[in-house]
This record gives C-alpha cells, sequence and structure tokens, in this order.
C-alpha cells in the first residue's frame, strides 16, 4: 500500500531534490509527484535537451541527502541565491503547501539560455488540475516573496496569489 507525499513534506523535499540535482550538475528537469516517490527526468545540458538521467527520491533517501548536506554544512549560504535550482523548487513547494494543493510535476525543459521558464502542474483541493508558468522575473519574485516570508505565518497570504499575476508582460 503506498501513501502520498505529505503537503508539508513536498517544499523541503524539492529543495533537497534540487540541491542534489544542482551537484549532480543536472540543468534539465521534469519533476514528478508519485504517490510516495519523486520521480526526475534530467539531462546534463541546459534546456531544451534530452533527458538521459532518470533519478528516484522517497522519503528515505531526501532525509539521507539532507542529513549527508548538514554535515557537510551544504544548508550554510553566505548569499541567497534566489535562482538556485533549490530555492526555486522550496518557494514552489512552499507555494503549492500554501494554496492547499498537490503537486503533480514542474519542468523547466521549455527554458532557454537567456530565459529561464518553469511550468508547474498542481491539483487543487477541489480536484481541479491547473498548470501554471513562471517565466524570469517571475521566478525572482515568488522565490524573494517565500523567503521572506518564512518561518512567518504569512506564509499563507501568497496562496491567493496566481502565478499568473506574477508573470512579466508579453
Amino acid at each position: 500500500m503506498t501513501t502520498a507525499i505529505s503537503a508539508s513534506f513536498c517544499a523541503e523535499a524539492l529543495r533537497t531534490i534540487g540541491h542534489d540535482l544542482q551537484l549532480r550538475g543536472i540543468k534539465t528537469f521534469l519533476v514528478r509527484c508519485e504517490s510516495d516517490l519523486f520521480v526526475v527526468e534530467g539531462g546534463y545540458q541546459s534546456p531544451p535537451a534530452i533527458t538521459p538521467v532518470t533519478l528516484h527520491y522517497g522519503p528515505g533517501d531526501i532525509k539521507q541527502l539532507n542529513h549527508n548536506s548538514r554535515e557537510r554544512n551544504d544548508h550554510l549560504s553566505a548569499t541567497n541565491d534566489f535562482l538556485s535550482l533549490s530555492k526555486i523548487l522550496w518557494a514552489i513547494g512552499m507555494y503549492v503547501n500554501g494554496a492547499g494543493s498537490r503537486l503533480l510535476s514542474v519542468s523547466n525543459t521549455a527554458s532557454t539560455e537567456t530565459m529561464p521558464f518553469v511550468q508547474l502542474a498542481y491539483e487543487t483541493a477541489q480536484g481541479d488540475r491547473v498548470v501554471d508558468y513562471l517565466k524570469g522575473s517571475a521566478l525572482y519574485e515568488l522565490c524573494f516573496n517565500v523567503y521572506k516570508l518564512r518561518g512567518t505565518s504569512s506564509i499563507n497570504s501568497i496562496r491567493y496569489t496566481r502565478f499568473s499575476a506574477l508573470q512579466e508582460s508579453n
């Protein structure tokens, strides 16, 4: 019997997965949430690229990666790079969690060398499937806003902000 990944665990798991992907040199990714497992299809080339690597992360893997990171002091950083993969995935997890939704997938396969672009799919508490697109400064703004609100009860105040309101004008 499998169990779904809890919403509160999702943001931390995504941060850890993002950090692991950075350490591995993975630049292109599609992360899918499948019951109690995160499946990552990734590639070493910048997007759009072929995805020759498939990684699986279960709850035990996430805990072990967190433990290893703490031992190496990887979690300590003098600066906040809001566009690092670990921060982007963490902010997306916090957004989805704050909205009371369940993450389905997150991908950067539509990015270009000059414009980061993330596609996010999640299911709302009402069962509706939502797909949001973030690019450029909208990614930075989301990461910055979630970082500012961390550790406060105000984190849920971003739950009514849709990504489309953050996106740059065309």
